[in-house]
């Protein structure tokens, strides 16, 4: 049985440009392979078809979830009430994955890069080009949009630092170009005042690209050895406390291996869970409390999740 909200976008599907599934499983479109069905996943095929949805849904007053590549997400086997917008899909036009220069001089180089390119794709660009600044993204997988919101980081560097500026959708279906120093940047967080990002301008400069190169291989080498890159996971489940690895805190209550149903704490990094088939997001739940628990009963520290639960 069809639902209200399917209902009425099925009325205007044959003026939309992009792609809109109804019932969805979003296990499809999440790193952690887990999830039950959306009620609405939409796939705009040009900024127009993200108005018109904007448009509808606050019209209809249905919630709205925007999902990059999913890959920081858990969302509940019961699935998502609402809409589902995703700039990063093959389904999703083509003008939120572009790559365009800006400006450059003789140091610099200003690249505006849509937010549903993949952070893998944009690298290999970067380098290509012989342009540095980007190589501690290498093995951080999910979208640039993703990476701007999260403020993702690694190595002792984060997006923040790279940024010029971030094209947004605003609360009044306005577009516009918003400077970094408009915006709060912390860790695994950045205070964006949007509905989406659409995209953003980073400041990068001009490097050699065997140096490049290098350096992108070894830190891929560092997280192959250190992170189970093998299993479908959400990444870190938990953010690192001030001064401290989330990581270690976990081994410090022997949660390493730890299993519940079809998921796990990884053997190699603890801070990781990961599906080994056929995993539930209530095994992950289970996981995630119980770790959360341990840890803040043995070591007065509280952890807070970087992984984020979405759905029921």
């Amino acid at each position: 049985m069809t639902t209200r909200i399917q209902d009425s976008l099925s009325s205007f599907i044959k003026e939309f440009k992009g792609v809109i599934l109804f019932d969805e499983p979003m296990s499809r479109h999440t790193s952690f392979r887990i999830g039950g069905p959306s009620e609405a996943i939409v796939f705009p095929g040009n900024e127009d078809d993200l108005l018109k949805i904007f448009s509808f849904i606050r019209r209809k007053k249905v919630p709205l979830f925007m999902l990059g590549e999913g890959t920081n997400i858990l969302v509940g086997d019961r699935g998502i009430r609402g809409v589902v917008v995703s700039l990063s899909s093959k389904f999703a036009g083509n003008c939120f994955k572009s790559i365009v220069t800006v400006k450059e001089d003789a140091r610099s180089v200003y690249l505006y890069a849509g937010a549903g390119i993949a952070l893998a794709k944009l690298l290999r660009y970067t380098t290509e080009k012989g342009i540095s600044g980007l190589e501690f993204t290498a093995g951080i997988p999910g979208s640039l949009g993703g990476a701007v919101i999260m403020n993702a980081g690694s190595y002792g560097k984060e997006m923040g630092e790279v940024i010029d500026s971030v094209r947004i959708l605003d609360h009044n279906a306005k577009i516009k170009e918003l400077p970094a120093e408009d915006i709060s940047f912390h860790y695994r967080y950045a205070r964006i005042p949007a509905v989406a990002v659409l995209g953003a301008v980073l400041r990068l400069t001009k490097g050699d690209t065997e140096k490049i190169r290098n350096t992108i291989k070894e830190n891929l080498i560092r997280k192959k050895n250190t992170q189970p890159l093998d299993k479908p996971s959400a990444g870190s489940v938990f953010k690192n406390p001030t001064g401290m690895r989330a990581w270690q805190l976990i081994d410090s209550v022997g949660l390493r291996g730890t299993c519940m149903g079809n998921a796990s704490v990884s053997e190699r990094h603890p801070n990781f869970i990961v599906n080994n088939g056929g995993a539930k997001a209530r095994d992950v739940l289970s996981l995630i409390r119980q770790i959360g628990q341990k840890v803040e009963n043995k070591t007065g520290v509280t952890l807070e999740l970087e992984v984020k639960i979405i759905g029921t």
